[in-house]
């Protein structure tokens, strides 16, 4: 599949929030177990004005397209090493999509001269961020009726493929 990463463009915040809602909704099962009252809240946000918000702030969202220009994933990373989402269409999952997206924030952080990409981790995507070599701290959050687990790894520049 030919997969594009690029800056995201405040033209295409809808398409990005059905995208979040999606992946949450039906891919983050093991975290909310199907539950609105759980997933509900976590989609609160989840919608094309405040998309359009994150990517005209500070920090770098990034788009993962298709070989039609259909955004399939995204990404966001912080102006102090923290990646703040990380999203594919279900129809996108274990094709690669989040790696290219990760190494995209992790040459964000490198460009600003970070060294550590911090994350806080669902339960659904723990297995993908130590496949990638990031490493549990042991710090734990509860939000939203859920548990998000701490991880870190140093910053590596490396290509897009």
């Amino acid at each position: 599949m030919p997969l594009t990463v690029v800056p995201s463009s405040s033209t295409d915040a809808q398409e990005i929030a059905i995208l979040l809602q999606r992946s949450i909704t039906e891919l983050c099962v093991a975290d909310h177990g199907s539950d609105p009252d759980k997933y509900g809240p976590w989609l609160a946000n989840k919608t094309a004005e405040n998309v359009r918000g994150w990517i005209e702030a500070p920090g770098r969202v990034f788009s993962a397209l298709d070989g039609h220009g259909r955004v399939i994933g995204v990404a966001m990373g912080s102006t102090d090493g923290e990646v703040l989402l990380n999203y594919v269409l279900p129809e996108a999952r274990f094709s690669g999509v989040s790696k290219r997206l990760m190494r995209a924030v992790e040459n964000y952080f490198v460009e600003r001269g970070l060294t550590v990409s911090r994350l806080k981790s669902t339960q659904t995507a723990a297995w993908f961020y130590r496949s990638i070599g990031y490493v549990e701290t042991g710090e734990k959050e509860e939000r939203k009726a859920m548990t998000f687990r701490q991880f870190e790894r140093r910053c590596r520049n490396e290509q897009a493929v």
